[in-house]
């Protein structure tokens, strides 16, 4: 039987007459702040919305080079699932008026490996569609679609300048049922506690029978049961609650009108509440990292043996790194510190390994390799997420992600872990109340205004402590969170306010000006 791993983005349910369309917002018609929903790039380039040079409908995506060592610059989205042996189709319609770069096309196969096109665009003042044709391997069980840029000026000067709209990767005409995402809560319940289990589920027709599959301590003679409710396009299931010790064993299966079906790999749920959770990461030092670390709170002298800290890539949802907690127990204090170098306050282990990537990803804490705690981070837009409910935000360099009070546990991250600047491993975190007074040392300033459009927002406000922070409009509606001072402002010309999230009294007014 066909099993998928993490497979994150949704199906866009347009039915054509011989193949559908998999990509999401593939005009480009909507936007969250800076970035067309659903697309994601590399730090190499820069996104903007781009209204004048469009090909169909009222936006497009222009794209800028912005480093001399340009390497992987790539605009992408994914993943989602496919068939193995199967033509797909990638269309593109590009706008290529820059000797300085070009642009191809390319498929990532889960788990095989990329494919690209030699087809590259010409400088021309005129649309142009590029078109890759690609049989998935017999292993395919996902995709992401990538538009890679190229310098290709005799002196590279980082201005290599492309538009794109109206993307297509084409399935066959009948699509088995997509599972985006699947979670349980809680992720670690107590004895007779029961488990919610929830999957998001999509299909270019409708469902037409669900069945959760599970076993306690394992899976010789599962019991079967069908979803409690349907929300959208999000499933939920009700597994009873079982005996402190036992483990869960679970998956799903979803048939659809076509009579196609999906069966999604294992899970599992340790029964038990250990009280053991992920405390405070701080995993972006400016510059080369270091100093880096995890910290685990629980009951003091707890052994930890059996217990590892897991590095989950948010790219493709697999585990980049595993460090073994086993021989080690939680001090006095009740913090026990995984630190990258000797450099960290209070550590108690030492592993090179304890410099975590930057966000969108994850770390989780597990038990016998079944996951009892999740962190998440980044913007929840085309990656694998294997956090708990909502992802945390992905803080800037020098920030630490922590818990308010400390081991507080919501199986939420976005509500259990805020942004702090004060790092504090070994320690108690601190109140929120003291960080909405400790942010108040830090002035906004005075905002010359008018700005124009498209300057990055440190030159606004260069205060890296203030950051993140949200921006409204007049009516008062969010209309962009602003995470990095790098990140360029990208709003029509009018009147918006400027408002920390830490401290929301401290409020200023800008007023842009130009297009």
């Amino acid at each position: 039987m066909k099993k998928i791993s993490c497979i994150l983005l949704l199906f866009i349910i347009t039915a054509l007459a011989l193949a559908q369309n998999l990509l999401l917002n593939p005009g480009f018609e909507s936007w969250s702040g800076n970035d067309p929903d659903s697309w994601s790039h590399d730090d190499s380039i820069l996104i903007y919305q781009e209204d004048i040079i469009v090909h169909g409908g009222n936006f497009s995506v222009r794209e800028s080079l912005i480093t001399p060592n340009q390497d992987q610059a790539d605009f992408f989205q994914g993943n989602f699932a496919v068939q193995a042996n199967t033509q797909y189709d990638f269309t593109i319609w590009a706008y290529d008026n820059d000797i300085a770069g070009r642009v191809r096309l390319g498929v990532y196969w889960y788990p095989s490996g990329s494919f690209w096109s030699s087809i590259y665009t010409g400088n021309s003042n005129q649309w142009q569609q590029l078109n890759f044709n690609a049989v998935s391997p017999a292993d395919a069980e996902s995709a992401m679609i990538m538009i890679r840029a190229y310098d290709s000026a005799a002196t590279w000067d980082g201005g290599a300048v492309f538009c794109f709209d109206d993307a297509s990767f084409q399935a066959p005409s009948a699509q088995p049922p997509v599972v985006n995402r699947i979670w349980h809560l809680p992720v670690n319940p107590g004895a007779g506690i029961a488990t919610s289990v929830y999957a998001k589920v999509n299909d270019d027709g409708f469902i037409v029978a669900d069945t959760l599959l599970y076993g306690i301590n394992s899976l010789n003679t599962p019991n079967r049961i069908t979803h409690t409710s349907v929300s959208n396009d999000t499933f939920r299931f009700t597994v009873p609650g079982q005996a402190a010790g036992d483990t869960i064993f679970y998956y799903l299966r979803f048939i659809d009108n076509d009579g196609l079906d999906i069966i999604t790999d294992t899970h599992s749920v340790y029964v038990g509440d250990l009280n053991v959770v992920i405390n405070e990461i701080f995993y972006d030092a400016s510059g080369v990292d270091n100093g880096c670390y995890v910290e685990i709170y629980g009951q003091p002298l707890f052994s930890l043996s059996g217990y590892s800290l897991v590095g989950v890539n948010g790219f493709n949802g697999s585990v980049y790194v595993t460090i073994d907690l086993s021989g080690h127990s939680i001090p006095d204090n009740g913090f026990f510190v995984v630190a990258q170098d000797s450099t960290v306050a209070n550590y108690d282990t030492v592993t090179t390994d304890a410099d975590m990537q930057n966000g969108p990803d994850n770390v989780e804490l597990r038990y016998h390799n079944i996951t009892i705690d999740a962190l998440g981070y980044g913007t929840l837009n085309g990656w694998c997420f294997t956090g708990e409910w909502e992802p945390a935000v992905d803080v800037v360099y020098d920030h630490c992600l922590a818990r308010h009070p400390d081991g507080d546990d919501t199986d939420n991250n976005i509500i259990d872990f805020h942004d702090d600047t004060l790092l504090t491993p070994g320690e108690p975190n601190p109140s929120v109340l003291v960080m909405e007074q400790k942010n108040i040392k830090f002035d906004i300033g005075n905002i010359l205004n008018p700005v124009p459009n498209g300057i990055a927002y440190a030159r606004i406000i260069p205060a890296r402590e203030l950051y993140p922070f949200s921006v409204y409009n007049i009516t008062g509606q969010v209309i962009e969170q602003v995470t990095h001072p790098e990140q360029r402002l990208m709003l029509a010309a009018g009147i918006y306010f400027i408002r920390l999230n830490e401290n929301p009294d401290r409020t200023v007014k800008i007023i842009v000006i130009g297009k």
